[in-house]
C-alpha cells in the first residue's frame, strides 16, 4: 500500500474511534431531582437551542398554551415528543426530560421542557461534541410542528 492509503484508513480509524468514544461517555442518562428540574442555560458551544436563550443565534420560540388549556398542551408536548422519537425519561406534569439517539453513533441529545402559566419553556442539547448541524434547531422546530398539528 502506498503512504496515502495508509495515511487514510489511519485518519478514519482515528475519526471513528473518536465518535465511538464520544458515544460511550453519553450513554448514561442523568435524571434530575426533583429540586433541579429547570432549564440550564445553553453552554458555549454551539450544540443547544433553548426558549430561554439570550443568545439569539441559539434562541428559539417558547411553544404557547393552546386554548388556555395547560393540561391538553402538557399532553400534546408529550405526543409531540414521542412521535418526534424522542424517550421521555421524566414526566411529572410541569417538567419533561426526553432523550433523543442518533442511529448511526448512538449520540444522546436532550431535551427538556418546563410548563409555565401561559407558555412552555423547551430546551434542546447535545451531551457531547461541539457542534449539532443545527438538529436541536430542526428537532424543536419538528416538534413545534407536531405539536401546533395536535
Amino acid at each position: 500500500m502506498s503512504w496515502l492509503k495508509i495515511t487514510a484508513v489511519v485518519i478514519a480509524l482515528i475519526v471513528i474511534v473518536y465518535f465511538a468514544s464520544l458515544s460511550y461517555l453519553t450513554r448514561h442518562d442523568r435524571i434530575k431531582d426533583e429540586g433541579e428540574r429547570q432549564l440550564a442555560d445553553c453552554p458555549p458551544t454551539p450544540n443547544c437551542v433553548s426558549s430561554l436563550a439570550s443568545n439569539d443565534a441559539k434562541k428559539v420560540e417558547a411553544l404557547p398554551i393552546k386554548g388556555g388549556n395547560k393540561q391538553t398542551s402538557w399532553q400534546n408536548l408529550l405526543q409531540a415528543i414521542k412521535q418526534a422519537g424522542g424517550q421521555i425519561l421524566i414526566d411529572d406534569g410541569h417538567y419533561v426530560h426526553a432523550v433523543f439517539t442518533s442511529t448511526i453513533f448512538r449520540f444522546k441529545d436532550d431535551l427538556e421542557a418546563l410548563l409555565n402559566e401561559d407558555h412552555i419553556d423547551i430546551r434542546s442539547a447535545s451531551r457531547a461534541g461541539k457542534s449539532d448541524l443545527g438538529k436541536n434547531r430542526k428537532r424543536v422546530e419538528n416538534i413545534r410542528e407536531i405539536y401546533r398539528a395536535h
